[in-house]
């Protein structure tokens, strides 16, 4: 409904003080709004009989509204001579065409958003003065402002994928399933996926919690991984580390060789063994660092599980620690 036609509405309330002048401002009201005929029937047979209620029938124009409003968004082809397109992946590649129209729908809102270039990528907004036109409505009865809110979401998401950053700065939250959703509706799968923009192709990778890492965080994490010895951490020449769902053989320099675009996630999906070998090493390295300022001691590292120390050969003694009570730290012992 436009908002002069809205304020006709106001006006049955506000200034209809006979019924013949709320009469004159509902006859004016059938030939604009947008409620049934039925509707409008009923609202005619019952005023000689009942009392219209204000807030009622409001809700009932805006619940009107909002439905046709959001009916009429997902079925649009075209807005102002520009053809509406769906947002769509194809083989986890999504594109933007600078100034294009793309239709999305999620959460229970559907918006058209157009794509422009902007700096380090593209930004999507809404194309609320073109919907607002094609609507007949004032932009700002389009949506409610919880609607708002939504429709602003989806715009940082996409906008934040169009540049290298991700939703890295974005002014909203996302859960992992939030995430996996989104791009689930317009064919993105996890794994790496590609997005072009304004000239521009830059990569991201999904991972299958919702969580999201540019390029350069995935890539960075492979290159350090591959830069270490693994002799330094115990293993031996052979021994496999499992990533994801590959074996990796360590070799005799004391690495292993990964694809140029595997994913390495720490703490997610790297053999849980290669974590716990770090660990030691890194109490080993502190011990050895620790005992030689304490000649005449014995140093001990303890966690609430174990208690760590070197033996006669230097090398780490792991034992577990039977104290319940015992914090995390170092404690030392006379010789």
């Amino acid at each position: 409904m436009k908002m002069q036609h809205y304020s006709l509405m106001r006006s049955l309330f506000n200034n209809g003080s006979s019924k013949t002048n709320m009469l004159s401002t509902m006859k004016q009201l059938s030939q604009y709004n947008q409620l049934s005929k039925g509707t409008m029937k009923k609202l005619y047979e019952k005023l000689d009989t009942v009392e219209i209620s204000p807030s009622s029938l409001q809700k009932q124009v805006a619940s009107k509204q909002g439905i046709t409003s959001h009916q009429a968004i997902q079925s649009l082809t075209h807005l102002q001579g520009k053809e509406v397109k769906e947002i769509k992946a194809k083989n986890n590649v999504l594109e933007f065409e600078n100034g294009a129209l793309y239709r999305f729908s999620f959460n229970g809102v559907s918006t058209v958003m157009q794509s422009f270039y902007h700096g380090s990528g593209s930004i999507l907004g809404t194309a609320f003065t073109e919907l607002g036109e094609r609507l007949g409505v004032d932009t700002g009865a389009i949506y409610s402002q919880q609607d708002v809110t939504k429709i602003n979401k989806i715009e940082d998401f996409f906008s934040g994928f169009t540049g290298r950053s991700g939703l890295i700065g974005s002014r909203y939250s996302y859960s992992g399933e939030e995430v996996l959703e989104m791009f689930k509706s317009v064919g993105i799968e996890p794994g790496w996926f590609t997005v072009k923009s304004s000239g521009q192709t830059v990569r991201h990778y999904l991972r299958e919690d919702g969580r999201t890492f540019s390029e350069k965080q995935v890539l960075g994490s492979r290159n350090t991984f591959m830069s270490h010895n693994l002799f330094d951490i115990g293993y031996k020449q052979g021994e496999k580390i499992t990533i994801g769902d590959t074996d990796y053989e360590v070799d005799e320099t004391g690495h292993i060789n990964l694809p140029p675009d595997a994913a390495v996630f720490l703490t997610h999906n790297v053999d849980p063994m290669y974590t716990k070998r770090k660990q030691l090493a890194t109490i080993k390295d502190q011990l050895i660092k620790t005992q030689a300022t304490r000649p005449e001691e014995q140093v001990f590292f303890s966690t609430p599980t174990h208690d760590y120390t070197l033996d006669g050969n230097g090398e780490l003694l792991e034992t577990k620690n039977l104290n319940s009570n015992r914090q995390t730290g170092w404690w030392t012992t006379k010789l």
